[in-house]
C-alpha cells in the first residue's frame, strides 16, 4: 500500500511540476522566427467573430484594433487583428497543409516579450465545417489573477497559441491529431483561432483539456482587446512546387471545363483534391494521363503529383 501511495504520489508531482518549452532565446525553446526558410507560405484569407473587450461587461462594446486583411500574408507586416475575449478567426490558404516531419504550422501573436503573453487555442479542419482541437495543457497557477503585470512562464503551457512574443510563432504538430475522426492530415484547409478568456473566475473562463483554468492577462479592456492575431505560416503542405521540381510537369488546359490533361516522363501518381480536403481522383500513369472532374462541383482543386501539386480551376 505504501508503494502505491509513494507512486502516486511522484506521479503527481511529476505532472504539477511538468515542463514544456520554454520562451524565445531559452534553451529548447520550439519558436519559429517569422524569417525562418522553414515557411513555404502564409494565410491568404480570413473571417473573424469579434470578441468582447471584457466578457462580463458587454457594454464596453468590442475591440477595434486591425481586420481581416491584418493577418494575411507574412508576421510582422499587416498588423494585427485583436479578436477580443471569446472571439475567433478562421483562416484558409492556397494551398493545404499537410502532416509532415515534426511541426507543420504556426500561429503569431505580438506580445511584448516572454512575460507578458495572451493566449488562444487552435483548431483544424479539412472541410471548414468539422474542427479538431489541439489539445491544451495550462499548468500555471490560478490562485491569482494575471493582470497587465503578468510574468508568465512558457514552461507551463503547451498547444496554446500566444506562447511567444511578437515575431515568434507557436509551433503545432498535425501528428498529434492522427487519430481525430473527419480531419486529413493530408489536406487541411482550415485553421481556426479561439480567444483563450484568462479570467480565473469559472464563470467566464477558459479551461484546458484536463478543465484546468488558463490565468491569462485579465481584464484588457482596450482597443487591443483578447489574441492578437498577427499571422499563420505554413511549414509542410503536399500540394507544392509542381514549377519548381526537377521533372518538368505540364497540366493543361487551366482554366479547364472539367476535363484536363497531365504531361510528366516516367511512372508518376497523381491525386486530386477538393477544397474540403475530399480526394475526388486518384491514377498510376506513364508520361501522360487524363483527368476528368466534370461530375464534380466547379471551383478550385489542388492536383498532387508524385507528392508536389498545384491549383487547378474547373470552370
Amino acid at each position: 500500500m505504501n508503494k502505491v501511495f509513494i507512486l502516486l504520489f511522484v506521479s503527481l508531482s511529476y505532472i504539477v511540476n511538468a515542463q514544456f518549452a520554454p520562451g524565445v532565446g531559452l534553451d529548447g525553446s520550439q519558436a519559429l522566427y517569422k524569417d525562418s526558410v522553414v515557411f513555404k507560405f502564409w494565410a491568404s484569407a480570413c473571417s473573424a467573430k469579434i470578441g468582447w473587450l471584457n466578457i462580463a461587461d458587454k457594454n464596453l462594446g468590442k475591440p477595434t484594433v486591425g481586420d481581416i486583411q491584418s493577418v494575411l500574408g507574412k508576421a510582422g507586416t499587416n498588423g494585427v487583428l485583436s479578436i477580443g475575449d471569446a472571439g475567433e478567426a478562421i483562416v484558409t490558404f492556397d494551398y493545404p497543409i499537410s502532416n509532415g516531419e515534426g511541426p507543420d504550422f504556426a500561429v503569431f501573436e505580438n506580445g511584448f516579450n516572454n512575460s507578458f503573453l495572451e493566449l488562444a487555442f487552435v483548431e483544424v479542419s479539412s472541410d471548414g465545417i468539422h474542427f479538431v482541437r489541439f489539445p491544451a495543457t495550462s499548468l500555471s497557477d490560478t490562485s491569482v489573477q494575471l493582470d497587465n503585470n503578468a510574468a508568465m512562464d512558457a514552461t507551463k503551457l503547451n498547444n496554446l497559441a500566444g506562447k511567444y512574443k511578437a515575431n515568434y510563432g507557436t509551433p503545432f504538430d498535425l501528428e498529434e491529431l492522427k487519430d481525430s475522426v473527419g480531419l486529413n492530415l493530408k489536406a487541411i484547409t482550415h485553421i481556426k483561432i479561439l480567444d483563450v478568456v484568462g479570467s480565473i473566475n469559472p464563470m467566464f473562463g477558459s479551461r484546458d483539456a484536463k478543465n484546468n483554468l488558463i490565468n491569462d492577462p485579465y481584464p484588457t479592456p482596450y482597443p487591443s482587446a483578447g489574441f492578437d492575431l498577427d499571422a499563420v505560416g505554413v511549414i509542410h503542405s503536399e500540394a507544392l512546387g509542381l514549377e519548381e521540381g526537377t521533372i518538368p510537369v505540364s497540366i493543361f488546359p487551366n482554366p479547364s471545363t472539367g476535363i484536363f490533361k497531365i504531361n510528366t516522363p516516367g511512372e508518376n501518381r497523381v491525386e486530386v483534391y477538393s477544397v474540403k480536403g475530399e480526394n475526388v481522383f486518384q491514377h498510376n500513369f506513364l508520361n501522360t494521363t487524363q483527368v476528368d472532374l466534370t461530375a464534380f462541383p466547379k471551383g478550385m482543386y489542388f492536383v498532387v503529383v508524385n507528392g508536389v501539386g498545384s491549383k487547378i480551376v474547373v470552370e
